[in-house]
């Protein structure tokens, strides 16, 4: 019974790393991606999808969610997730992201993480250290009389900014590449 176990173990680790190196990529990349992220791939819940991305840390970075839908653009986009990556050699997850609405899906470009809503845009960046920062936020808030103002923040500082800067910064959310999550290699291939 034991040689039974050991051998649909040995089958069931084969084929997660197969998995593994077709999601992440090919060649040398694919194999650092399954070294650094395998084991914490590997203990995703049956409901878990997930996907590396290549931001502006100097490592890449997993993203895992368990909600998904079809925006029209990719197949598995999300409006939330769960960020992981490697701190003094283990993998942690340093937090969460979230838009709001399905009209807003995570995005990420070399400069950070996206999410969106009607009224508002946030960057967070990845850092070395392994911490995940809120890089840029820039807000449309409306007066009583339904004039609009515009902010930005960076940091501890908060400017004013002009309609025109506020659809500016809110384009590098919609030029940003749309996260699509998935299950597995099959999943990606499609």
């Amino acid at each position: 019974m034991k040689i039974k176990y050991k051998a649909q173990k040995a089958v069931s680790c084969f084929l997660l790393c197969a998995i593994i190196f077709s999601v992440c990529a090919c060649g040398e990349e694919g194999k650092d991606n399954a070294a650094l992220y395998g084991e914490t791939i590997g203990g995703l819940q049956d409901d878990e999808l997930f996907v590396i991305i290549e931001t502006n840390a100097p490592l890449p970075v997993l993203l895992v969610t368990s909600h998904v839908y079809d925006d029209g653009t990719v197949k598995q986009a999300a409006i939330d997730c769960d960020v992981y990556y490697p701190i003094d050699g283990e993998v942690k997850n340093i937090g969460r992201v979230e838009s709001m609405g399905t009209a807003y899906p995570v995005s990420y470009d070399e400069t950070g993480i996206y999410t969106a809503s009607g009224h508002a845009m946030q960057r967070y960046e990845v850092e070395k250290s392994g911490t995940i920062e809120l890089a840029e936020v820039i807000n449309e808030q409306f007066d009583e009389n339904g004039n609009a103002a515009y902010t930005m923040e960076k940091g501890d500082e908060t400017e004013t900014i002009s309609e025109e800067e506020y659809y500016d910064v809110f384009g590098k959310y919609k030029n940003a590449t749309v996260v699509s999550f998935a299950y597995g290699a099959s999943d990606a291939a499609g």
